[in-house]
């Protein structure tokens, strides 16, 4: 017997109970919603040193990134609205209904919805969805006519939303003005290329392949300074007799403030840092380029295996990362692959001040232990490790 078996009765329905499901199915959505939107605000999803709502329900509940926003998008929406909110959970609009209201809701036209909402449920509620979406475009246009009666003329307002599916695919959808909507089209007609006879592609297809030669033009082609690290150039001065103590005393040389211990090892660890050292009386030891930055090549590689944060439950990218030396450079570790890992900002300094124990395994695994105990671990998203490197 399989478990599907085991709900047998529940599976077979009739198209009315099947009606019936859909319903309670959809009510209890929305009060879970709500609930989601209660924990992020309590923020008690932040123990386990989770950096999002988001990223604390792909790591917990299993869901994938477009899911985890797409309830927490809908928390917020119903936990504004009591009156849509109501109606949802009393099965008087369906979820369907409620993303066409959602949909046209702009943060400009939130105040008006609030006004407007009790009476704009009574009268979309009878209707099938494609009508309630028809209704909801009226009632933004007239919102849209009541704003601009009310306000000066504005920039035009372009919005772009995009999120990876399951298969990696990047999906979204935005909104341009007449004058955006005509360099858009404009670009993509100039970067459609053509392959001849043999160029079986539809017409989206070639768009697509447009975008992507557009947006790879511009990453490699932009005058804009910097790198993709974007590391941080820091002057500091440090107390010498500190820094083997593992407790270095530090002062940011920008705004003479007081570093904190931890946060000082965490810059100390891969940052571009020129560094002022003094003797216990304050006088200067030397001053120069910090033989501890992880070097170009090496971040490379490393960030090749890691593909982002190692941090459990994290999925910053590469760019927002930095190097961090598992054994602490002042603690007699060395600047080599096996003894670095990527971190985002927040989590380097995270793995600093509560003292984390990383342990990265020849596989790639990464191991994290709390100091009462805890533990969890991330898998490298990039290559596999070269145990070579």
């Amino acid at each position: 017997m399989s478990i599907a078996a085991d709900f047998a009765e529940q599976i077979v329905l009739s198209p009315a109970q099947l009606l019936a499901a859909l319903a309670e199915h959809e009510q209890r959505a929305a009060v879970l919603a709500l609930a989601t939107r209660r924990l992020e605000t309590s923020g008690e999803w932040a123990f386990d040193g989770s950096v999002s709502m988001a990223s604390w329900l792909r790591d917990n509940a299993r869901m994938s990134n477009r899911s985890a926003h797409r309830l927490i998008h809908r928390g917020r929406f119903l936990n504004k609205f009591n009156a849509i909110a109501d109606a949802a959970v009393g099965r008087v609009l369906s979820a369907g209904q409620v993303d066409a209201i959602a949909a046209v809701c702009q943060p400009k036209h939130e105040p008006l919805l609030a006004e407007h909402q009790a009476g704009l449920v009574a009268s979309v509620a009878p209707l099938a969805v494609a009508d309630t979406e028809q209704v909801c475009q009226v009632w933004r246009q007239r919102a849209d006519a009541i704003l601009d009666a009310n306000e000066p003329p504005v920039e035009p307002t372009r919005t772009l939303n995009f999120n990876r599916a399951d298969d990696r695919a990047l999906l979204g959808r935005f909104t341009l003005d007449d004058a955006a909507a005509i360099e858009f089209e404009k670009a993509i007609r100039n970067a459609i290329t053509w392959g001849g006879d043999t160029d079986t592609r539809t017409r989206p297809e070639c768009q697509g392949d447009a975008l992507f030669d557009i947006a790879a033009f511009f990453n490699k082609n932009h005058d804009g300074a910097g790198t993709p690290r974007h590391l941080p150039h820091v002057s500091i001065s440090v107390d010498a007799s500190t820094v083997k103590a593992g407790v270095p005393h530090a002062v940011n040389d920008d705004d003479q403030q007081l570093l904190d211990p931890s946060c000082a090892d965490s810059y100390l660890c891969d940052c571009v840092i020129h560094a002022i050292l003094r003797d216990a009386n304050g006088a200067p030891i030397g001053f120069g380029r910090s033989r501890y930055t992880v070097p170009r090549k090496l971040f490379r590689q490393v960030a090749a295996r890691d593909g982002g944060c190692r941090f459990p439950g994290c999925n910053r990218r590469v760019r927002h990362c930095d190097a961090h030396h598992i054994k602490y450079w002042r603690e007699g570790g060395e600047t080599d692959y096996e003894n670095l890992v990527l971190l985002c900002s927040r989590h380097h300094h995270v793995v600093h001040q509560q003292r984390l124990d990383l342990k990265l395994l020849p596989t790639g695994q990464l191991d994290v232990t709390w100091r009462d105990g805890r533990h969890r671990t991330s898998q490298p998203r990039g290559a596999p490790p070269n145990l070579q490197a």
